[in-house]
Formats: C-alpha cells, sequence, structure tokens
C-alpha cells in the first residue's frame, strides 16, 4: 500500500487529468498518514515504530503550512498530535522540542482552517462557516488540553534546555527566533536566557520578535520609556498593519503576563484600530484580562463580543464565558452558605443573650 501511495504523490497531475475528484498532495499524504497509522500496527507487529507514522503525519502538516492549510481535517491533526505526544512521553528528554514545535505547527493548522470559517462567514456561507467551526475547533480544544497535560512546557526545564543550546544558536538568526517564539508561548518569556536570545537576534538582525523582547526586559528593569521605545520599535518594524495589529496582540500578551493590565487592554484596543480582522481575538483577550481582574460581567460581555465578532474564536469564548459562570455559581453559594453559617451565628447568640437575660 506504500508502494501504491508513492505512486499516487508521484502521477498526481496525470491522475487528476482525468479524474472527477480532483486530488492534493496533502489530501494523499493525508491518508496514507491516517492509513499506515492504523494499518502497521498491525501488519508489523512488535517492528512497528511510533516513529514511522510520525514522519508520515509530519510530512503532511508541512505541506497543510505550506499551501494554507486547506487539505487536513481536524481529525487528523488531533491524531497527529496524539501520535507526538506518544513519542514525547516515551522520550521526553530527547524529543521535548520537537514535541513543543509539533504543539504549534498543528495548532497553527486549526487556527488556519477556523479563519476559513471567518472567510465563508463574510461571503455569507453560515453552513461553511459552521461546518468548520464544528470540524476544528474540537480537536483545537483537544490539543489544547493534551499539551497542557502533557507538562512539556514547564518553565525551568525549558530554561535549562535553551540555556545549554544558546552558544550553538547565537549566531543563527531563524533559531534564535524560532526559539524566542517558543519560549514566548511557554511563559518563559521573564527569563534571563529569553532575555539573551532577544539581544543576539535584535544585534543580528532587528525584528518585532526580538524588540519584544527587548521591552520585556525593559520593562523588567523598570525602563518603562525604553519599553516603549521597543515597542513602537516592534511595530515599526512590521511592513503591513495587518502585522501591527498581531504585535498589537503579542504585546498585550507580554503585558498581561507581567500584570500591567491596564496597558494590555490599550494594545488589545490598538490591535483593532491597526487591523479590525482582529476584534474577535482582541475581545477575547480583553475577556481573560477582565477575568483575571475579577471583574467577570464584563469579562462575560466581552466573551459575547468576540463570539459575535469573529466565528473562528467562537468556541474559546464560549468555553471562557462557561468557565467564569461556573465560577461566578460557586462564589454564589459559597456566599450563601457563608450567610447561612452567619445568620445560624447571630440567631444562636441571640437565643444565649435570651436566656441569659431571663435568667437574672
Amino acid at each position: 500500500m506504500m508502494e501504491l501511495f508513492q505512486l499516487r504523490q508521484k502521477n498526481l497531475d496525470a491522475l487528476n487529468s482525468f479524474a472527477k475528484t480532483k486530488s492534493t498532495l496533502g489530501d494523499v499524504l493525508s491518508v496514507k498518514a491516517e492509513y499506515y497509522n492504523w494499518t502497521a500496527p498491525v501488519v508489523l507487529g512488535q517492528n512497528f515504530d511510533l516513529r514511522g507514522s510520525y514522519k508520515n503525519f509530519k510530512e503532511a502538516i508541512d505541506m497543510v503550512n505550506e499551501q494554507g492549510g486547506r487539505e487536513i481535517t481536524g481529525s487528523f491533526l488531533q491524531t497527529f498530535f496524539l501520535v507526538s505526544d506518544a513519542i514525547y512521553k516515551a522520550m521526553p528528554n530527547t524529543t521535548r522540542e520537537q514535541y513543543l514545535q509539533d504543539y504549534l505547527d498543528s495548532k497553527e493548522a486549526c487556527e488556519k482552517m477556523l479563519q476559513l470559517a471567518k472567510e465563508a462567514q463574510a461571503e455569507g456561507d453560515t453552513v461553511r462557516a459552521k461546518q468548520l467551526v464544528a470540524t476544528y475547533d474540537a480537536p483545537l480544544a483537544a490539543i489544547e488540553q493534551l499539551f497542557a497535560a502533557s507538562g512539556a512546557a514547564d518553565s525551568a526545564q525549558l530554561i535549562s534546555i535553551y540555556t545549554k543550546k544558546f552558544d550553538g544558536y547565537k549566531n543563527d538568526i531563524n533559531k534564535l527566533n524560532s526559539s524566542l517564539t517558543l519560549m514566548q508561548q511557554n511563559d518563559c518569556d521573564n527569563s534571563d536566557i529569553y532575555y539573551q536570545y532577544a539581544e543576539a537576534a535584535y544585534a543580528l538582525e532587528p525584528t518585532f520578535t526580538s524588540a519584544i523582547g527587548l521591552a520585556q526586559k525593559a520593562q523588567k528593569d523598570g525602563l518603562l520609556d525604553k519599553m516603549l521605545e521597543y515597542y513602537n520599535t516592534a511595530l515599526e518594524l512590521a511592513s503591513s498593519d495587518a502585522k501591527r495589529g498581531a504585535i498589537c496582540l503579542n504585546i498585550c500578551n507580554g503585558l498581561t503576563k507581567s500584570k500591567q493590565y491596564t496597558g494590555a487592554l490599550t494594545y488589545a484596543e490598538k490591535a483593532i484600530k491597526y487591523n479590525p480582522d482582529f476584534t474577535g481575538k482582541a475581545y477575547l483577550k480583553m475577556a481573560n484580562i477582565y477575568t483575571m481582574l475579577g471583574q467577570y460581567n464584563e469579562a462575560i460581555a466581552y466573551c459575547g463580543k468576540a463570539s459575535a465578532a469573529d466565528i473562528t474564536v467562537s468556541g474559546s469564548a464560549d468555553r471562557l464565558k462557561a468557565n467564569i459562570q461556573k465560577a461566578q455559581a460557586s462564589q454564589a453559594e459559597n456566599a450563601k452558605a457563608r450567610k447561612a453559617y452567619d445568620d445560624f451565628i447571630k440567631r444562636q447568640k441571640a437565643e444565649e443573650d435570651f436566656w441569659k437575660g431571663s435568667g437574672k
């Protein structure tokens, strides 16, 4: 079967010339990866190696990222990450960095497909939009939950890994920027090694990624004017308002992590001004910020705004809203129980005072 798949890949253009349903290379690679993953363990028995499945899945995922993510189903992305997760659990010391990158890649592919839902909705095809959300939102949530449970993002271990790699990476701008992104995504962007990577990358070739890193270092050092200078530099280094909007969301993330909530809200609003397409994502970030501030009604309101503005974040917004309402219900129950206890103490004290008074 693997040889047949190879032949199909090789002769895809010729096959498409007379086939009623055209296939893309992504289609072929996806079917090949899933077929191998489900059948090879039975055929090969003890000789089966998960790395064979991983190789096929990775080849398809790379094709998705190259061609805009239009050929891969959500279930495929979820299965790929399950394979990556199993490999990581078997060899955590040697595959952690690969696993982190797989998380970012599979998450990115899901998000690209959800972006297509937004495009479909804008074109008036609400049926297609809802189908895409139904296909990709649940796998995205599953991937995020699986990753969160893995412990791979342990900041202490990641800092140790990137500290050891710094000498080998410090003259390679691509590795430096990739490492900065991975550390930023995994809560290591307040570490000394993160700042070292940012300084090295900025010295080689200033980019908005490294400028944001230096802004965060300036903020940690209490140099607020320098922080704003680097944040503005990050915006200047972007080539379009669309990219500036994305950078504002990254700045919002950095400020949120350092509990600079007012500034974070400001940059979320700036993201919308630069690129209205980011309205839903910005509202979702604002909902998270208000949740951290304990302003739950405001947070719920922004969840609703996010869901209404952008179908791609509607699932995340709905889940956040449900969690907030659950927390509110728990708080209300605790308050009710506390009030009942306080009322009981008051009644008990009143009875004691009565009997003490009547006994005089």
